[in-house]
């Protein structure tokens, strides 16, 4: 009885600390603008993420049979759609839809018109990208390599968008004229700020050893965290937090997500480079790590536990509820 009588004081302890101390700031993060500004953004490149990747699948079926098959069929260079065509064009490019999708979810979280916030944090970027002799740009930082500047840019854009805005330091046009014309000319003023702004981060960083502030933001931020967020340290934290959050009743996957997320996707889009290149994968934890082996059926990798409740338990609701998950 007293070793019961403990368990349920220390679980009864454990639980309190829990809604006193960390559902607060749960409930904060989990109102946050800017993480879920990142969440919202990011999740716009998830269709192109997805395809591009199940072309990867057909393209490099690691099965002998399967790819002498195809080279039967269509030659040798039968793969010629695959890295220079369709993933260049879809997973290449998630910096790009990333300063996009960003932008635009934290103009609209402060009731701005959320487009022209697009277009000045896609200016911003290619404004920050090198150039090449040609005059034409690398696609180094279309894909994993710029997702953080892309975040950086789209959130800095977005709130000095905002800013000039609520400063009324804008050029108003009459009522007769179309929303659509006014609102362009209501981003005029911001547009031209945000512009002068990333010219000047430019010549800033021209005079450092990082030359570019994509480089800066890579090696100094990118890179650290990646390493920190793919560890095991960083792994266990996040899925513990994840699990300790969606505990005291606040969705886990949302919070931990915001900010794991990119981390992930930058390591997952970095084996890939790697795998192009045909070096050794760097990262073990990536996105699709966590999805299939940590998150598999949701938080907790629940999978199993529905095909529990669907097939062995004794309530009928319970096996219902079941079911229903697994369909």
């Amino acid at each position: 009885m007293k070793s019961e009588r403990g368990k349920h004081t220390i679980m009864d302890g454990f639980t309190r600390f829990l809604e006193e101390k960390f559902l607060p700031i749960a409930a904060t993060l989990s109102q946050n603008r800017y993480l879920t500004s990142l969440r919202d953004g990011l999740v716009l490149s998830l269709p192109i993420m997805i395809v591009g990747s199940m072309v990867i699948v057909v393209a490099e079926l690691p099965l002998d049979a399967y790819q002498n098959f195809m080279v039967s069929v269509f030659g040798e260079n039968w793969k010629w759609w695959n890295w220079p065509v369709i993933n260049a064009s879809t997973m290449g490019i998630v910096a790009l839809i990333a300063v996009i999708g960003v932008a635009y979810a934290l103009a609209k979280s402060h009731d701005k018109t959320p487009l022209p916030a697009s277009a000045m944090a896609l200016s911003g970027y290619f404004i920050l990208l090198h150039q090449l002799p040609d005059g034409g740009y690398g696609t180094t930082y279309f894909a994993a390599r710029g997702l953080f500047t892309a975040m950086v840019v789209a959130i800095i854009t977005a709130e000095v968008y905002n800013f000039v805005i609520n400063k009324k330091l804008v050029i108003t046009l009459p009522e007769q004229v179309p929303p659509a014309i006014s609102a362009q000319f209501t981003a005029l003023v911001p547009a031209a700020f945000t512009t002068l702004l990333w010219v000047v981060v430019r010549f800033i960083f021209m005079q450092t050893s990082y030359l570019t502030f994509n480089d800066f933001i890579f090696q100094v931020l990118q890179t650290p965290l990646t390493a920190v967020g793919t560890g095991a340290i960083g792994t266990f934290v996040a899925v513990f937090l994840n699990s300790a959050f969606w505990f005291v009743g606040i969705h886990g996957a949302q919070i931990v997500g915001s900010v794991m997320n990119p981390i992930w996707q930058a390591a997952t889009q970095m084996n890939l480079q790697a795998y192009q290149a045909g070096t050794d994968l760097p990262y073990i934890v990536t996105a699709e790590f966590i999805s299939n082996l940590i998150y598999l059926g949701g938080s907790g990798a629940t999978l199993s536990l529905t095909f529990i409740m669907a097939f062995l338990a004794k309530s009928k609701q319970i096996q219902y509820i079941g079911r229903l998950s697994i369909a």
